[in-house]
C-alpha cells in the first residue's frame, strides 16, 4: 500500500462495517502510524484504492476510485442515471450484498458492551428482505430546476445546452442544481409518466422551472403519492401565485389523468420547500387517498408521514408487534415473514373478551403519526393511546380511528416528554410502550420520562440504529433485549428500519 497522492491512497484492505454503513479499514502511513480509515461504498472483503475526503476525529474519511479486489461483485445498474442522482447509493450491488450491507449495520451500532450483553442469544434476527427491489415508494418528491446539472458525460461532450431547465431530483450536495432524469424504478405508474408530460407540458407552454438562487419561478415541486388499494394523488408546489398559469398546468393534468384520485395545489413563495406550513388547495378528488395497513384502512392527505414502503410496513408491524399481542389483528405468526397485504384474508375484528381480559389492557405509542401502529393495537388492547407533536397527524389519526371504527383509541397532540407523565397519571400503567421516533431518536427529555416510568415491554421501531443503540443504552441496566429484528424498508439504498424488544429484568 502507498499514498501516490496527497489525497489519494492505495490498497485499502475494508476488514469491517461501521454503524453508518461505511467500510472500516486502516492506512499505514510512511511514518509507521497506522489510521482508521472509513470508506463510504466499500464493503469487507473489498481491496480499494480511495480518494481522501476529509479527516475527522483522527478518521481518514474517503470514497472509493476503484476496487482491485473485491468477494462482492458489483452488478450493472439498472438505472441509467445510478451515480448522478445520489438516491440509489448501493444499486451496483446485488441484492443479497444489500442485506448483507444493512444487517451488518445494525450490528455495528449494537457492539458497545453494554448493548451486546444485553442481547439474548439468538436475539438478532436474519433481515427481513422486501417483496420487491423495483417500484416499492408509495410517495416521491420530484424538484423543478431552472439550472440544471450536468452529468460528466454531457461535460465531456461540450457543446452549447439550449434548455437548461431540470425535473427530477437536486444533485447531491446542490440546493441549486437538479438532475434532469428520464427514469426512476423507484415508484410505480402514474409517477413516471405525469412526471414526462409536465416536462413536455412547460417545453410546449414555456413554463418557468424554480431558481433557488434568485427565489423565484412556477413550476417547484411535484409530489406523487400512490396506495395499495390503486388510489394515486398528485400535488403540485408553485413558486409564484400566477392564477392563470396555475389554471393551465391544472387543467392540462386534470384532462391527461383522469384516473389520479386526489389532485392538489400549493403556492408556497417562502425560501423553504417545506409543504407543511402552506395551505392545500384541493383541485379535484377527494383531498385524500386511501391505504391498506393490514386489516385497517388509513386516509393519507398530502402533508402526512407515512411508511414509504406499503408493503414491508405491513411486515415491519408484524415485526414489532409479538404475537400475542396482535396476532389475529394482522394474520397472526407468517412463515418467512410473509403476510396477506390489505386484508384479505378472514380476520377477527378484535381478539374475544377471554383474550382481551388476559393482561393486555393499555398500551401507549409514542410519535404515533397518522396512527398506523396505534390502530393495530386497538384490535388487541383495551385501550391504546397516541402522542404525536404535529397537529395535522393527530387530526388524521382520529379519523383514522373513526374510519375503522375504533372507539378505543384515543390521541393527544404535544411533546412527549411533556405529556407521557399526565397522560400515566390519566390512564395508568401501560402494559407495552411503543415508540417510533424520527431519525434523530428520543428527546433527552422523552428518554428520561420512558426511564421513570419503566413499563413492562418497549418496543422501539427506528429508522436510524445509530442513534437508536445511543437511545437504548440507557435502558439496559433495566432491560434486556429479547428480540431484534432488521427491516429492509428501502431496497437500492443504505437506509435500514430496526426493530428491538425490550423486556424489563
Amino acid at each position: 500500500m502507498q499514498e501516490r497522492r496527497r489525497k489519494e491512497l492505495t490498497g485499502i484492505r475494508i476488514t469491517a462495517l461501521d454503524d453508518r454503513g461505511r467500510g472500516r479499514g486502516a492506512y499505514h502511513g510512511p511514518d509507521g502510524r497506522e489510521r482508521p480509515i472509513a470508506v463510504t461504498g466499500a464493503l469487507p472483503g473489498d481491496l480499494v484504492d480511495v480518494q481522501v475526503r476529509r479527516r475527522k476525529a483522527g478518521t481518514i474519511l474517503a470514497e472509493p476510485l476503484r476496487i482491485v479486489k473485491t468477494d462482492h461483485p458489483r452488478r450493472t445498474p439498472f438505472c441509467r442515471h445510478f451515480g448522478d442522482c445520489g438516491g440509489c447509493t448501493v444499486q451496483d450491488l446485488e441484492y443479497r450484498d444489500q442485506l448483507a450491507l444493512k444487517e451488518g449495520i445494525v450490528r455495528a451500532a449494537f457492539t458497545p458492551p453494554e448493548l451486546a450483553s444485553a442481547i439474548r442469544d439468538g436475539g438478532i434476527q436474519p433481515i427481513l428482505e422486501a417483496p420487491r427491489e423495483q417500484f416499492y415508494r408509495n410517495k416521491l418528491e420530484y424538484s423543478f430546476g431552472a439550472q440544471r446539472w450536468l452529468t460528466e458525460e454531457e461535460v465531456r461532450q461540450g457543446g452549447e445546452i439550449a434548455d437548461r431547465r431540470g425535473l427530477g431530483f437536486h444533485a447531491p450536495g446542490r440546493f441549486d442544481r437538479v438532475l434532469n432524469i428520464s427514469e426512476c424504478y423507484l415508484q410505480p405508474e402514474p409517477s413516471g409518466s405525469v412526471r414526462a408530460f409536465l416536462r413536455e407540458l412547460s417545453m410546449r407552454e414555456n413554463l418557468d422551472f424554480y431558481d433557488a438562487r434568485e427565489h423565484r419561478g412556477l413550476l417547484r415541486l411535484l409530489i406523487v403519492r400512490t396506495a395499495l388499494t390503486g388510489e394515486s394523488m398528485v400535488t403540485i408546489m408553485f413558486g409564484e401565485n400566477r392564477t392563470e398559469r396555475i389554471e393551465l398546468v391544472m387543467t392540462a393534468l386534470t384532462e391527461q389523468f383522469s384516473g389520479v384520485t386526489s389532485l392538489n395545489y400549493v403556492v408556497n413563495t417562502s425560501r423553504n420547500d417545506s409543504i407543511f406550513p402552506h395551505e392545500v388547495v384541493s383541485y379535484r378528488g377527494p383531498a385524500f387517498i386511501t391505504e391498506r395497513c393490514g386489516p385497517n384502512l388509513l386516509r393519507i392527505r398530502p402533508k402526512a408521514f407515512y411508511q414509504t414502503n406499503p408493503e414491508q410496513a405491513v411486515r415491519l408491524y408484524h415485526a414489532a408487534l409479538a404475537p400475542e399481542d396482535v396476532h389475529d389483528a394482522i394474520g397472526g405468526d407468517a412463515p418467512d415473514g410473509e403476510i396477506v397485504v390489505g386484508g384479505d384474508a378472514p380476520l377477527s375484528d378484535r381478539l374475544s373478551s377471554e383474550e382481551s381480559a388476559s393482561g393486555r389492557t393499555l398500551a401507549f405509542d409514542l410519535y404515533c403519526g397518522i396512527g398506523s401502529i396505534t390502530l393495530l393495537l386497538a384490535r388487541a388492547f383495551s385501550r391504546v393511546v397516541g402522542i404525536e407533536t404535529v397537529e395535522e397527524a393527530v387530526q388524521a389519526a382520529r379519523e383514522n380511528a373513526d374510519l375503522n371504527g375504533l372507539e378505543n383509541a384515543e390521541f393527544h397532540q404535544g411533546e412527549v416528554e411533556t405529556l407521557l407523565p399526565s397522560l400515566v397519571e390519566r390512564y395508568g400503567e401501560p402494559d407495552l410502550v411503543v415508540v417510533d421516533p424520527p431519525r434523530a431518536g428520543l428527546h433527552p427529555g422523552a428518554r428520561a420520562a420512558l426511564r421513570q416510568l419503566a413499563p413492562a415491554r418497549i418496543v422501539y421501531v427506528s429508522c436510524n440504529p445509530r442513534t437508536q443503540a445511543t437511545d437504548i443504552r440507557d435502558l439496559v441496566d433495566r432491560y434486556r433485549i429479547t428480540r431484534m429484528q432488521p427491516v429492509d424498508m428501502f431496497p437500492q439504498t443504505r437506509h435500514v428500519e430496526n426493530v428491538v424488544h425490550l423486556e424489563r429484568r
